[in-house]
Parts: structure tokens; sequence; C-alpha cells
């Protein structure tokens, strides 16, 4: 089976490079060997730094991560009076019960990188009664494909993710605040409960589509490596009248060689079995797809090993994870 995913899903490939920064975008960096991230990679956003202070006891009632399921890219190119149009699209299969397996393993991750911060943990459940809690819509669908309205990092470009979180609980907070969106019920309750309320978000991506010039650039970092570009922790601190959000401001890379198979989708929809992971997973583990360049789809599918992907995910978010209780006990001082 072809491991050989920049060959199937690349016009041109990037090279790799091990830290630098595009125009605009922050910079990409490996973790080093022993899985950690060098540096001080999360801050507060600009002014939200002293809304940061007055965490002792803390809570942790939501752990986010949005999986990138799909990514597409479109480029229209005129010139000599004629318009060509062209796309890429890249979905991921993988099972969901890998993906919520990994978020089943983040509260412990997360709540113990706090303690050893110094932080006092307090149960995740310990607000789920307080009316100012229980008044939140939580809307979120874990499991459900959804446009992306999280920060997509670089290229945007029609990108797709499943949500789960930590222990399947409800969640809310999926827009580009965050839990801010529900400041004032979050803030009566922090000051009127003692407790400090951490709301985490990661977000796993298997690839980055950008389309330049015609030309369609797959940014596979390394062989095959996840990233994690777009984390952020929301915090509400009995001490402050607002919140707070503390973003990852790199793009970190792990891991190798996730994909196990690539093949490419018919053209025709009506010989494709509708993309939901295991349904796609299962029509897919029969022949492969040939096509020839008159019917070329620009729609693959990349099948996932899970075991490496779940190895590599977690490597990331558990660099992320230390990097965010740092910054928050750095905050204290």
């Amino acid at each position: 089976m072809s491991r050989k995913l920049l060959l199937a899903l690349c016009v041109v490939v990037a090279a790799q490079i091990p830290s630098f920064a595009r125009i605009g975008g922050p910079k990409t960096i490996p973790l080093d060997p022993s899985g950690n991230a060098p540096g001080e990679l999360v801050a507060a956003q600009m002014g939200m730094g002293g809304a940061l202070k007055g965490a002792t006891k803390v809570v942790v009632p939501v752990i986010v991560v949005a999986f990138e399921s799909s990514a597409k890219a479109k480029t229209v190119h005129s010139g000599g009076g004629t318009t060509t149009t062209s796309s890429l699209e890249s979905h991921l299969l993988i099972d969901e019960k890998y993906l919520q397996a990994i978020c089943d393993q983040l509260q412990d991750i997360v709540e113990k990188d706090l303690a050893a911060q110094g932080f006092q943990l307090l149960p995740k459940d310990s607000v789920d009664q307080e009316p100012r809690y229980t008044g939140i819509a939580k809307t979120g669908k874990a499991g459900a494909e959804i446009g992306d309205d999280f920060m997509s990092g670089f290229a945007g470009n029609g990108l797709k993710s499943r949500w789960f979180t930590a222990g399947n609980r409800p969640f809310f907070g999926t827009g580009a605040t965050g839990a801010l969106s529900e400041t004032s019920a979050l803030i009566h309750l922090a000051r009127e409960s003692g407790k400090t309320l951490l709301f985490y978000r990661f977000k796993v991506q298997f690839t980055e589509i950008d389309a330049k010039n015609n030309l369609f650039i797959s940014y596979v970092k390394g062989k095959n490596m996840l990233h994690i570009l777009s984390a952020d922790a929301c915090v509400f601190t009995p001490a402050n009248t607002m919140g707070s959000m503390m973003k990852l401001n790199a793009n970190l890379t792990a891991g190798s060689d996730y994909v196990e198979e690539v093949r490419e989708l018919p053209k025709d929809q009506a010989d494709r079995v509708g993309l939901n992971m295991s349904a796609a997973l299962s029509s897919l583990m029969g022949s492969p797809t040939t096509t020839s360049s008159s019917k070329n789809s620009g729609q693959y599918a990349i099948i996932a090993n899970p075991d490496r992907y779940q190895a590599d995910s977690l490597l990331l978010i558990k660099a992320v994870s230390k990097q965010v209780a740092q910054a928050l006990r750095k905050a204290q001082k």
C-alpha cells in the first residue's frame, strides 16, 4: 500500500524545512525528541493578560478537539479568453472511536499539567449544576462534520472538522471567540464560586492545502506529519470582571507516516459512498480506483493508520497542554 501522500495529493510539493515562518503566519516548529515544544509559544491575546491573574483553584469543565476531516482548495484562472477552474480536495478517513479515544485521555493530561504548575484542581463536573452553567446552551454536536468556524490557520479554504470532547461532555464555544461568547455567565460563575474556569480547544490538522497562481500546493510537513496551528484556552478567574484567551502562536508538527493509503475517489458522484468515516472506509477497502486524466476527480481519500494517528495527535496535544499550564503560572507572578 502506498504511503506517498505527497505524490498522490500534490501538483507542487513544498520542501521540508525544519523551522520557518510564512508571511502573515507563525513559525512552523517540530517537537523535540522528548515531545516538548521549545520556547514559550502560548500567550494571552493582546490586552487580556491581566485577566489571567487570580487563578488558584481550577476547574476544567470542557476540553474539545476539532479533528480536521477534509480540506479543499479552488482556483479560477483567466487568460486568452478562457477561464479554467481547478480544485483539489482530500478527506481523512479514520474510525471515530479512535478520535474519541484520544479525547478520553485529555482530562487527565491537562489536569496533571496544571497540577504540576501548582494549581489546585477541582472535579470537572463541580460546576455542572450551577445555574449560571446550566443556563448556557451546549449546542456542539460531537462527531458531526461542520464547516470550520474555529481558526483555520493558513489557507482556511474549505476546511471541515469533526469535534469531540474529553469524556464526551456537552460543549459550546466552537466559534472564533470560544467560551468568551458566554463571558457574562462564566465570569459571574467564577466570582460567585471562587473557582477559575478553563475551557480548552485543540485543532489537529492533517494537511494545509493552498492554491496560488493556478498551482496547488499540499503542505504536509515532513513524512506525513500532523500539526496543530490552532489551540487556545479561555480563562475566567474570580479576581476579574472579564475573561481571557491564551493562544498558541506557532504551527507545531509531530510524528511521521500516519498515512496508510491514499486513493482517488471516483469522479462520478453516483459511484461514491457518502463520506462518513465508517462507510467511506469500508467502501475503499476493495480495489484501488484507477483514473485517467480525463476522469480525474481531484478528490482523495486518505486512510490513516489509527495507532500512528493517535500517537501523533497525543504528542501534539500534550506539548500544547504543557505550554498552556506554564503560561498560566507565569501570568500569576
